[in-house]
């Protein structure tokens, strides 16, 4: 009678094991799919140089307030994960939020590729800013 309730606890404590195993793995896998690693780190941040340069995220940023400038990466669910294609940053404005993309694989410019909504739009800023 011993040796089978043990058993039973030994099964549902390797089952439960498993399952939080498979779990965390998975939601790991998933998280550094979008969050960036040293080396993306430096690439976003050489893009965002260059989108401070860009004649586009000028022209905005003379027509909206320019509230964030947000980096990303996404390689979840894509042929080519080190492509530099994955990489955007995103200008957010008291209107919209653009996004800006390298325009070629080695990345010599990058250009709006998109526009979203910005939370800005309807929020206040989550820091404390002067609004003229």
């Amino acid at each position: 009678m011993n040796k089978k309730r043990l058993l039973i606890i030994l099964t549902i404590l390797f089952s439960v094991s498993v399952v939080l195993n498979l779990y965390l793995g998975i939601t790991s896998y998933i998280k550094s799919t979008y969050t960036p690693n040293i080396d993306d780190q430096q690439i976003l941040g050489e893009m965002t140089k260059m989108v401070l340069e860009n004649e586009q995220y000028q022209e905005i940023a003379s027509n909206e307030k320019v509230y964030a400038i947000q980096q990303g990466v996404n390689r979840f669910n894509v042929a080519d994960p080190s492509s530099i294609f994955h990489y955007e940053v995103s200008v957010q404005t008291d209107k919209q939020s653009y996004i800006f993309t390298c325009m070629d694989e080695n990345c010599t410019n990058v250009s709006n590729e998109g526009w979203t909504y910005s939370r800005y739009s309807e929020e206040k800023p989550i820091l404390h800013m002067d609004i003229n």
